[in-house]
Order: structure tokens, then sequence, then C-alpha cells
């Protein structure tokens, strides 16, 4: 299988809505991990956490991925958006980069919030691999 798709994790937003765990959207402590074409990422699962099977591995590369800093959530046109500061691993050699995956660093269960497929592998070598999201943010959630 492989990425098909972009999205939520529902059960992660359902825990969040039901005060099972508390997650602040807005948090600077939850990081962006990079995978593979190998994951197929699955939305629907429950409590889903971060694992490193399928990351990426490579010169400036960590596993666990990178902190999202400047996190900010903000409602119109009948979206609430969550958006942030682009991500970047600078002088780094990766590749297959599929897709990428925020994940809650700072709750006990490491629970995924939200998958993001990248269209296409991407790759670096010595060089920076940026993740730049786009105008309507990281993700969104319709009204």
């Amino acid at each position: 299988m492989a990425w098909t798709a972009s999205g939520w994790y529902v059960d992660t937003l359902r825990l969040e809505f039901a005060e099972d765990i508390a997650f602040d959207l807005e948090l600077l402590t939850h990081k962006l991990a990079l995978y593979t074409n190998s994951l197929t990422p699955d939305f629907s699962a429950a409590t889903p956490a971060y694992s490193a099977t399928n990351e990426v591995s490579g010169t400036a590369y960590t596993a666990g991925g990178k902190v999202v800093t400047g996190t900010t959530l903000g409602a119109a046109s009948g979206f609430v958006t969550w958006d942030g500061s682009d991500v970047s691993w600078d002088s780094s050699t990766i590749t297959g980069v599929r897709g990428g995956i925020i994940y809650a660093d700072s709750l006990a269960g490491n629970n995924l919030i939200v998958g993001i497929n990248f269209g296409a592998d991407y790759a670096t070598n010595d060089g920076t691999l940026l993740v730049a999201w786009s105008s309507s943010g990281i993700a969104r959630i319709s009204a």
C-alpha cells in the first residue's frame, strides 16, 4: 500500500473532544516526522501513536522529526484552520520522503494529529528539505 490521502487522525480528535486527553494545537511541542511511501496512514485507527516504522533516515534528519513552531488556530469562511511555521532540514541528505505526520509529542501516547501526503517522493543531497504549508495552513476542518 502507500500514501493516498491527507487527513486528521479522527480518534485523537475524538479523545480531545471527549476530554479523555488534553492537547493544544497551538502548543509548540508537536513534531513533524517524515515517512516513505511504504507507510499507509490509517486515519481511523484507534489511539494512533507515533512510530518510527517507515520513517525516513539520513544526514541531518533525527528520528521523531522536528518541532512545528509558530502554530496558530483561526476561523474564516466556515473553516477552522491550523497553521504553523514552515519546517526545514538544512544540509540534509534524505531520500524517499513521501509524507509527514504531526503528532503530540507532549502526550504520553504521542498521539497522531494529522498526516500530510506530499503527492510525490522528495529527496535532498546536502541540501534543504523544506515543508512549506499551503496558504490554507497545515490543515483545516469544515463547519
